[in-house]
Order: structure tokens, then C-alpha cells, then sequence
């Protein structure tokens, strides 16, 4: 495992060293051209004419020798003669192209050391310089003259600076509360709305500070222009510097926890805050004040000097802090890691733990080296370019963090409006994640712009604006556009339906209604989705001509092939429409009797008397007899022995149907008065007498048994046979005609004494 570990670690490090190296060759390459450029023209003054003197003074300086080296290997590769031709040539030209990449290498490697040694000897030299000079050449009157104006100058910004961040405090403390009393929802919200108040009124107070500044510092320096020039590099660098700090404390907000933008112990931002607040005012002040003020005074070679004494303390103050904060940080980026949900993510993350202050490291020792080595050139670009990288990152994570925080959570419908769409919320709940989902890889996507144009590595927004870019995004947009309509006409849609089948002032819709609303609704899912793939692979530039009539031989194919499918469906749609079948009707549809329990375009689910599930397909319906529509009758027949009088028989099933009318039960079940046509028919055994009762539908067949029951009851008590089978035994006779004896055989009854 520990094999395994470190090998996830020498991978994620090496992939963010590949990206590192990228950049800053980016960076040192954007700055190049004019150089290289200026080495080209050189050239070609001294191919022109033999100017021995530029041609020297090209030789002299290692960027522009490295570029005419360059140039040379590139005409010699070009040149006929390079090669013998044919395949020797080519492969000539392949192992000069690999010699001409490591001979690259070797000439920029060689470039840098060689700017650090001169830089390193011209440094001692100005040392030694300094070390020797006598201060009594120096005027330190008009020095002192400058300090007193600089003091006052620097106790009016900082003064009015700190001013200000007493009377903040106040406002500071109630946005804190604001950002702590506000919902999940509303928090990320709530915090970037206080940061941007705060730091506007940040911007607005260095604003009225730079211009009181610059009439204090014309009224101090009087007529000289030194002195206003010094006072006017300092209040450029307190500008400037402060609005640094102002953004990275709008980052870090040590002193209240509730506008932080990012989950940093109060202890940890302080550290921060404090560490990067005195690295930035003092090579700040230092490369924008005291620089420039050198080279005036005592040279360019004293400047350059003062650079490496700043440079390198810089670097080592830097990597202190880098290596003072190594576990901390490793400990806050493994705990991320591990909560994180996405697997590779996460394992980005442990790796970066793990390796983050080697990365750290490197990036300030190549800003170091690239800062003595073009200082004027490649490090602006390099500090600007990391600036904006960071703000790019920053303003990124707080824009996705409030999408989040607005359509992440779950949705949760008031209960009114659960009760009449139940599925919204559901699918509000699988939408809106895929919603985020989207946004944020735009977020994402736009981060990775952003960043690649601002290291000059390449710029994807200048690509937009060309005719292939443009339709690209037209594409795009049409696309989402599409889809985003599909999904919300299908959540109008599937919302009305779900609230027409749920009733709506608790008036509920019939059975019918509601198989033909469920119907529609899937009617419509295929089509919206038929419709929206259609016109995405339409916007995507594929011809669908030729799919639209593949479909039509295919639905052609179908109709011939599945001839029962489509007479399934065709038959279904007329039932549907004409009302013949609900779900929940008793029917009999195929010779199968049962209850509706699932009806769809192409077939009808019963469950009979027995709890047996029968599917039927339409096809095999000829006649649906429904028994739930409208009313009903519990017909019967009940039978008297010839030796009952009729009359009576009936007047007895009139009583019958009066008490089962009286009974609570049947109320609402039976709908008019019994009717009794009289005899219908003079059986073997029996008279039969026709009864009839109307009824609600569906009731039929309770009615008729608590009927059955009366009747009988009434018939017991009037002493009226209903006749049943009777079994006569012919014991046969002799041909005299008698019977033969009957066996009887007593089994334990004692015989009754004779009266």
C-alpha cells in the first residue's frame, strides 16, 4: 500500500510539474518575442553589411547569441545541402529535430546561469562598492529634508488607512451577523454580497486617499521635482500595495468567521494574513520605491544590487512560510479529501496534501530566478499573471459555491402542493442536481479559459469571435436552449396532468379520465423526447433527412410485421375513447371475468374471482361487457312446490325486499322498488318465480346475496318448500309381481316398545 501511495504521489506531482513548467515557459516566451525580434533585425543588419562592432555587441549578450544560435540551427535544417536527400535526408532532418530540441534546452539552461553569475559578480562588485564609499559624500541634508516630507506623507496614508478600519469595525460586526442568522440557501449569497460592500467601500476610501495624498504631496514637495517624484512613487506603491492586502483580507477575514469564504481556523488566517502582509509591503516598497530611487541616485548596477538583496530575502522569508505551514495544510487538504464524494477528486487532492509545498517551492524559486534574470520583462508578466489566476480561481469557487447553495439542496413543496402534484418534488430533486452539474462545469470550463489566456498560453476568446467559433457557440447555446425548453414543457406538462388526476377542490376526476390523462402523459414524454433528440442531432449537424425516412420504412416495416401490435394499439385508443373500460370496472372482456386493475394502450390486466392475473391483449377483445356503467339488476329465480300458493309465495319476497331495504347497509346500493313479473316458468319440481331489483352498479352481487338470505329466512318461517331433488328407491319385484324381503339390520338402536 505504501508503494501504492507513493506512486500516486510521484504521478500527481509530476502532472503538476508538467503544468508549472508549461506556464512559465508561456510566460517566458510571451516577453521573448521582442527580443527575438530585435536579435532577427540584428541579424540580418549584419548580413547586410559587415558591422563588426553590432556584430559583437550581439555576441556580447547571451539572449540575443542564444537567439542567433537558434536561427542558425533552423536555415541549417532548411537548407538543401543538409541532407543527401531521399530517405537519408528525412531521417537527417528527424535526429537534427532531437538534437535541435536538447540543443534548445541546453542554450536556455545556459542563458539563465550565465544572467545569475554576471548578475552574482556585478552584485559583489556593487557591494564592495557600497562598503567603500564615504557617507561624507553623501547630503544628508537634503536627505533629511526628503525623510521628514515622506513621514508626514506616510502618516497621513496610513493614518487615514487605519482610521478607516477603526470606523469599518462597526459595519463589519453587523454583516457578520447578517451573514449568520441566513439560511443554507441564502449564506454564500449573503457573504458575497458583504465582501462586495466591503471591499467597495475599501476602494472608494484608497480612492479619497490617493487624491488628498497627491495635493498633500504637491503642497510638501514645494518646487522641486525629486521630491514629488519620490512622495508619488510611494503613494503609487501604498496604493497598490493596500488594495493586494484589501482583497487578500476579503479572502482570509481573520477577525469574523462568518464571512469567510473558505472553512480557514481564525488562528490559520491570522498566520496568513500577517505573513503575506509583510512579504508584499516589503518587496513591494522596495521594487517600487526604493528601487527606483536607487537607480537614480547611485546607477543601474547599484539597483540591480538592491533587486538581489530584496529577491533573496524574499525567497527565504517565502519558503519559511511555505515550510512553517506544510502540516497544517496537509492536514485541512486530507480531511477535504476524505469527505469529498467523487473518487478522483479525492485522490487529487491526498496527492496534492501530500506534495504541495514541493510545488510551492518550485514556483517561487523559478519566480525568483526569472526575477534576477528579466527582471523587466517576464516578471510583471509572471506577478500579473498569478494575480489574475488567483483571482480567476477565487471568484470562480465563490460563483459555483453560491449555484450550489441556490439549486443544490434538496426541494421541498409546501404540502398543498405536494398533495395535488406528488411527483414534482421528485423530479425537481433528479433535475436540478444535473442542472448544478452543468453550470458548474461551465464554471469550470471558463476557469481553464481564463487561466490559458492569461499565461499567454493560448486564448480561446479570440478563437470565439472567428466564424467556426461563433457557430460553436450558437451550437451550444441552441442545444441547451432545446433541452432546457423540453424539460420544462415536460414538468408543465406532467405537473397539470398529476394535478387534474388529483382533483382540484376535492372534486376527483373519473376512472376514465383518469386512464386517458395517464395515457397522455406518456403520449407526450415520447414525443417531447422524439422531438428533442430530433432537433439536438439536427443542431449538431447531422442530417436527419435520411433518419426521418429510415423511421417511416421501419414504422412501414412494423406495421406489416406486427400486425397484431398495431391492432392492439388501434383498438385500444377507440376503447379508451369511447369509454368502454376504466381501471377498477368489473368486465368481461376474452371470456375472462374480473376487475380492471391496469389499463394501457395495447392491453387490459384482470384479476378474477380467484386473485388469477390475466393480461388480454386488445386484439383478442371482440366484446367488452362492462358492469359498472350506469346500473344494475340482481335478476333471480326462486322456486315453490306446486302445493304452495303463488300469491302468498310473493307476498312473502315483498317482505323480504322490504326488510332488506330497511337494512343500513344497502343504503344508496338499491335504486327502485323490487319488481316480480310473476311465474316464468312451471318446472319438473318446481314453480319458478322471476325477481328483479335495480341497484347501483357494482352492487349487484351484494344486493343479491343479503336478498338470497331474507328469502330464505322468510320462506322457513311461512312453512314455503322451496323443493330440492328427491331419491326414490325401486327395490324391483319377482314375475308374480311381489317384492323381494328388505334386509334391515338394527346397528344399536333399541326398537320402541309397541303402544
Amino acid at each position: 500500500m505504501r508503494f501504492i501511495f507513493e506512486g500516486r504521489r510521484l504521478v500527481m506531482l509530476g502532472l503538476m510539474l508538467a503544468a508549472l513548467i508549461g506556464f512559465m515557459k508561456a510566460a517566458l516566451a510571451a516577453p521573448a518575442q521582442v527580443t527575438g525580434a530585435g536579435a532577427q533585425s540584428k541579424a540580418q543588419q549584419v548580413n547586410a553589411a559587415p558591422d563588426y562592432a553590432a556584430l559583437a555587441a550581439l555576441l556580447e549578450d547571451p539572449k540575443s547569441r542564444a537567439v542567433l544560435i537558434k536561427e542558425l540551427q533552423r536555415l541549417a535544417a532548411e537548407s538543401p545541402g543538409g541532407g543527401a536527400g531521399g530517405a537519408s535526408g528525412e531521417t537527417a532532418q528527424k535526429s537534427h529535430a532531437g538534437f535541435a530540441l536538447a540543443s534548445d534546452m541546453a542554450v536556455d539552461t545556459l542563458g539563465v546561469f550565465h544572467a545569475i553569475h554576471q548578475g552574482a559578480i556585478k552584485a559583489w562588485i556593487q557591494l564592495n562598492h557600497l562598503l567603500h564609499m564615504d557617507p561624507a559624500s553623501w547630503d544628508w541634508l537634503r536627505m533629511g529634508d526628503q525623510a521628514w516630507r515622506l513621514a508626514v506623507l506616510f502618516l497621513f496614508a496610513y493614518g487615514s488607512w487605519l482610521m478607516y478600519g477603526r470606523l469599518i469595525r462597526p459595519v463589519l460586526s453587523r454583516l457578520d451577523r447578517w451573514a449568520a442568522v441566513a439560511s443554507p440557501r441564502q449564506h454564500l449569497l449573503r457573504l458575497s454580497l458583504s465582501l462586495s460592500l466591503i471591499g467597495g467601500i475599501g476602494l472608494l476610501v484608497l480612492g479619497l486617499i490617493f487624491f488628498m495624498g497627491n495635493f498633500l504631496s504637491a503642497t510638501l514637495a514645494g518646487d522641486s521635482e525629486d521630491f514629488l517624484w519620490q512622495q508619488t512613487l510611494f503613494l503609487n506603491a501604498f496604493i497598490s500595495l493596500e488594495f493586494v492586502r484589501l482583497i487578500i483580507a476579503l479572502v482570509l477575514t481573520p477577525s469574523y468567521d462568518n464571512l469567510g469564504l473558505f472553512p480557514i481556523k481564525s488562528d490559520q488566517a491570522r498566520f496568513w494574513m500577517r505573513r503575506s502582509s509583510r512579504l508584499i509591503r516589503f518587496l513591494g516598497y522596495g521594487l517600487m520605491w526604493l528601487v527606483p530611487v536607487v537607480r537614480r541616485a547611485w546607477g543601474g548596477d547599484t539597483a540591480q544590487f538592491v533587486v538581489w538583496a530584496l529577491a533573496l530575502a524574499g525567497l527565504i522569508y517565502a519558503l519559511h512560510t511555505v515550510f512553517c505551514q506544510r502540516r497544517a495544510l496537509r492536514a485541512a487538504l486530507l480531511t477535504i479529501a476524505q469527505r469529498h464524494p467523487i473518487g478522483m477528486v479525492s485522490w487529487l487532492l491526498s496527492a496534492l496534501a501530500h506534495s504541495w509545498h514541493l510545488l510551492a517551492t518550485l514556483y517561487i524559486c523559478m519566480v525568483f530566478l526569472v526575477g534576477l534574470t528579466r527582471p523587466t520583462d517576464a516578471l510583471p508578466f509572471i506577478a500579473r499573471a498569478t494575480g489574475y489566476t488567483a483571482l480567476v480561481i477565487i471568484g470562480a469557487l465563490l460563483l459555483s459555491g453560491i449555484v450550489v447553495q441556490l439549486l443544490g439542496g434538496e426541494v421541498r413543496l409546501k404540502d398543498r402542493h405536494r398533495k395535488k402534484v406528488p411527483l414534482l418534488e421528485r423530479r425537481l430533486n433528479i433535475y436540478l442536481p444535473w442542472l448544478v452539474r452543468a453550470i458548474r462545469l461551465v464554471i469550470l470550463l471558463m476557469t481553464i479559459a481564463l487561466i490559458l489566456s492569461v499565461w499567454h498560453v493560448t486564448n480561446i476568446f479570440n478563437w470565439l469571435g472567428t466564424n467556426p467559433g461563433q457557430q460553436f457557440l450558437s451550437t451550444v447555446f441552441d442545444v441547451a436552449f432545446i433541452l432546457l425548453g423540453t424539460l420544462l414543457a415536460w414538468l408543465v406538462t406532467a405537473s397539470l396532468i398529476e394535478i387534474k388526476l388529483n382533483g382540484v377542490s376535492d372534486h376527483m376526476p373519473s376512472a376514465r379520465m383518469q386512464t386517458l390523462l395517464a395515457l397522455f402523459r406518456n403520449v407526450v414524454a415520447i414525443a417531447l423526447l422524439t422531438m428533442a433528440v430530433m432537433m439536438v442531432l439536427s443542431e449538431l449537424g447531422v442530417n436527419i433527412g435520411p433518419l426521418l425516412a429510415g423511421a417511416g420504412v421501419l414504422g412501414l416495416a412494423i406495421g406489416f410485421g406486427a400486425q397484431k401490435l398495431v391492432q392492439d394499439v388501434i383498438t385500444g385508443v377507440f376503447i379508451q375513447l369511447e369509454n368502454a373500460i376504466n381501471t377498477g370496472d368489473t368486465i368481461t372482456v376474452g371470456g375472462i371475468t374480473g376487475t380492471a386493475e391496469r389499463l394501457s394502450i395495447r392491453s387490459v390486466g384482470l384479476r378474477d374471482l380467484n386473485g388469477t392475473y390475466h393480461i388480454v391483449p386488445f386484439s383478442a377483445v371482440e366484446v367488452v361487457s362492462n358492469y359498472m356503467r350506469g346500473y344494475a339488476y340482481h335478476k333471480a329465480e326462486y322456486g315453490i312446490a306446486y302445493r304452495e300458493n303463488i300469491d302468498d309465495a310473493i307476498a312473502h319476497l315483498e317482505a323480504a325486499f322490504d326488510e332488506l331495504k330497511s337494512d343500513p347497509a344497502m343504503l344508496g346500493k338499491i335504486l327502485e322498488p323490487i319488481r316480480i313479473p310473476g311465474v316464468t316458468e312451471l318446472g319438473a319440481s318446481s314453480v319458478n318465480i322471476r325477481v328483479q331489483i335495480k341497484t347501483a352498479p357494482g352492487e349487484q352481487w351484494a344486493v343479491g346475496r343479503a336478498y338470497n338470505r331474507l328469502v330464505k329466512m322468510h320462506f322457513d318461517a311461512a312453512g314455503i318448500e322451496i323443493p330440492f331433488p328427491h331419491t326414490t328407491i325401486y327395490f324391483g319385484e319377482d314375475k308374480s309381481g311381489k317384492a323381494p324381503p328388505v334386509y334391515v339390520q338394527n346397528l344399536g338402536c333399541k326398537p320402541e316398545a309397541a303402544g
